[in-house]
C-alpha cells in the first residue's frame, strides 16, 4: 500500500510540474516566438498562423495573458488611423472570439477596440457593440468605475443624453463627491 501511495504522490508531483510550469513557459515561448516574427509576417494569413499556435496551445495558465498582451498590441495598432480599416477590424474580429466572456476585463478591453473603430470610421455597428460589451461588464460588475465612467464617456460622446443621465445618476448614487460627473450630469438636457 505504501507504494501505491508513493507513486500516486510521484505521479501527482510530476502532473503538477508539467502542468503548472512546463506548460505555462512553453505557451509564453510560442508567444514571444510569435511576437518577435511579427515583422517577417506579410499577410493576415500569416498573423493567425503565428498566433493560432499561441491559441490552440493548451495550458491551464496562460490563456488570459496571451489574450491580454495580443490585446493590447492590436489596439495600438488600429489607433494608428492610416492602418487599412480592413486590416483592422480583421484584427478585431480575429481576437474576439478568444476572449472571454465572462471576465470584465476581457469585455472592457472589446469594448476599448471597438470604441476605436467607432471613433476612427464612424459606424454604429461599432458603438452599438461597445455598448453592448460595456453592458455585458456591467451585469458582472455593476458598481464597478471602469465600466460605468467608460459607459458615460461613450454616452456624452454619442450625444445620448437619456443614457449618459442614466449612468452619470449611477455614478454619482455610489460617489456623491464626482464633481466632474455632477457637471455632466447637471448640463444634460
Amino acid at each position: 500500500m505504501k507504494h501505491v501511495l508513493v507513486i500516486i504522490g510521484i505521479i501527482l508531483a510530476i502532473t503538477s510540474i508539467v502542468m503548472g510550469s512546463y506548460m505555462p513557459f512553453h505557451k509564453a515561448q510560442i508567444y514571444i516566438h510569435a511576437m518577435n516574427n511579427l515583422s517577417n509576417v506579410k499577410t493576415i494569413d500569416g498573423f493567425k498562423e503565428s498566433f493560432d499556435r499561441v491559441f490552440n496551445f493548451y495550458s491551464p495558465i496562460g490563456g488570459e495573458e496571451s489574450f491580454k498582451f495580443l490585446s493590447n498590441n492590436i489596439i495600438g495598432f488600429i489607433s494608428n488611423k492610416d492602418q487599412p480599416e480592413a486590416v483592422s477590424r480583421t484584427l478585431v474580429d480575429y481576437v474576439e472570439p478568444r476572449s472571454e466572456r465572462n471576465n470584465v476585463i476581457h469585455l472592457l478591453t472589446l469594448a476599448n477596440m471597438y470604441k476605436i473603430l467607432w471613433q476612427n470610421y464612424g459606424l454604429e455597428t461599432d458603438y452599438k457593440k461597445t455598448e453592448s460589451y460595456l453592458r455585458e461588464a456591467m451585469v458582472i460588475g455593476p458598481k464597478l468605475p471602469p465600466v460605468l465612467y467608460f459607459l458615460l464617456d461613450i454616452y456624452v460622446n454619442k450625444g445620448d443624453a437619456p443614457h449618459a443621465k442614466e449612468i452619470a445618476g449611477k455614478i454619482l448614487e455610489l460617489w456623491p463627491s464626482d464633481a466632474q460627473v455632477e457637471q455632466i450630469y447637471s448640463q444634460i438636457k
